[in-house]
């Protein structure tokens, strides 16, 4: 018996499959030219969408996450902080800072100049005092 009407079996899974996908390739589509006389149907009208406050309060608010901008930014033009590893986060008019500072005085410095941020209703440091950590040997 002869292979032949095997392999156009074999082909058929793989034409199929490509008309499919073809199917949706008509005039007009994927900048191919319309014929003479055919219309496009008019794009629907848009829905109009409800927007309603996130009752789950995820992410954090806009205020918060401007105030925790301000204060990086400050640190990061301060000459003797701009080095430091140091963390910020804001929510509600409160700054927590987290990180390493090589001495006390640049976590004090570095708490001082966030409390002077306007925004800023308190501090909680958790920056800490000691030889920052290394490359591994």
């Amino acid at each position: 018996m002869p292979q032949a009407p095997r392999a156009g079996l074999a082909l058929l899974p793989a034409l199929s499959l490509l008309a499919f996908s073809l199917a949706g390739c008509g005039p007009g589509r994927h900048g191919g030219a319309a014929p003479a006389g055919a219309r496009r149907a008019a794009a629907p009208a848009a829905k109009e969408v409800e927007v309603r406050e996130d009752p789950v309060k995820t992410g954090i608010e806009a205020g918060d996450a401007g105030l925790a901008a301000r204060v990086r930014s400050r640190l990061a033009g301060d000459p003797r902080l701009r080095r430091l590893p140091i963390e910020v986060d804001a929510e509600a008019g409160r700054v927590t800072l987290w990180g390493r500072a090589g001495n006390a005085e640049e976590r004090a410095a570095a708490e001082q100049l966030v409390r002077q941020t306007p925004g800023v209703t308190s501090i909680v440091d958790l920056i800490k005092v000691g030889a920052r950590p290394g490359p591994a040997p």
